[in-house]
């Protein structure tokens, strides 16, 4: 039987210090590879340009990884409509300041911030469509992963996109046989994977694309029980909130052995394969 615990998405502060720590360390999610890779699928975007663009950022965090989004929409669009959803105020507050910095590019976007889940949101606003809706890493956090992302799709316009990225690679398979041990309503030990079953037995119809992006992490601090940046970096790649202090001995070897085994040794490095994927699906 799987053991309830409490995973980091608890602890929305925390969550992002962990994330952002592996960001440091090479797990580079709004980099330039990012901005080229969504630029090119952006750019095919085929709706009328005359008029207004509705885009929807589901867990937009402090929205570095919309920027590209939006800097390449305004080439092709005279007015953008940009829902940003993100429950964490905090985060939602920096990408306030983001707009803030770059209103005078960003002067045909009206922004509106909705500090809430994406449940929550549709809940309220059933009957709203858009041309582009983003989900970055942001499925984990569903109450119902396949019911809500079905429901996102079908609240594009035709012609319009549903735009995902999910980790894959190394940090999926771990994340699932962390996943054979815990359980929490609060979030789902999935990837990219299971977002493409998904597609494929709810709208077996759609057109979809893919695109993978490689990350390499050095882990090594992830085994020093000393380094808080180790601590941070565990707990990321776990999802388990103090994952060092709470986890049984015997299922915290099984684990940290099974990390090991998902890396490569290079020196005296321990490197992750933290990739991501994403999945464009087209509503023709």
């Amino acid at each position: 039987m799987k053991e309830a615990v409490k995973t980091v998405a608890h602890y929305p502060v925390y969550y992002y210090t962990c994330y952002d720590e592996m960001k440091k360390r090479g797990f580079n999610v709004d980099g330039e590879q990012w901005a080229s890779d969504v630029k090119k699928v952006v750019q095919r975007l085929n709706l009328d340009p005359t008029q207004g663009l509705n885009v929807m950022s589901v867990g937009c965090g402090s929205g570095t990884v919309d920027k590209p989004i939006i800097d390449i929409l305004l080439t092709m669009y005279s007015s953008i409509r940009f829902i940003a959803i993100d429950p964490v105020v905090e985060e939602l507050n920096k990408f306030k300041q983001l707009v803030k910095d770059n209103k005078d590019e960003w002067k045909n976007v009206v922004f509106d911030f909705h500090t809430t889940t994406i449940e929550e949101y549709l809940e309220v606003n059933g009957t709203q469509t858009f041309g582009f809706i983003v989900m970055s890493h942001s499925a984990y956090h569903f109450k119902d992963v396949e019911t809500t992302v079905v429901d996102l799709y079908n609240r594009l316009v035709k012609g319009g996109m549903l735009f995902t990225k999910m980790i894959d690679g190394g940090w999926e398979k771990f994340l699932l046989k962390v996943g054979e041990y815990f359980t929490d309503p609060m979030y789902n030990f999935i990837g990219t994977h299971f977002i493409e079953d998904v597609i494929k037995r709810r709208i077996p119809n759609a057109r979809y694309e893919t695109k993978k992006r490689e990350y390499t992490v050095d882990m090594v601090d992830s085994f020093d029980e000393e380094s808080q940046a180790g601590a941070y970096m565990i707990d990321s790649t776990t999802v388990i909130y103090k994952f060092r202090e709470t986890c049984k001995p015997e299922i915290k070897k099984k684990l940290l052995e099974y990390l090991v085994e998902c890396c490569r040794k290079e020196g005296d490095k321990i490197l992750f394969s933290a990739d991501e994927r994403d999945l464009v699906i087209f509503k023709d």
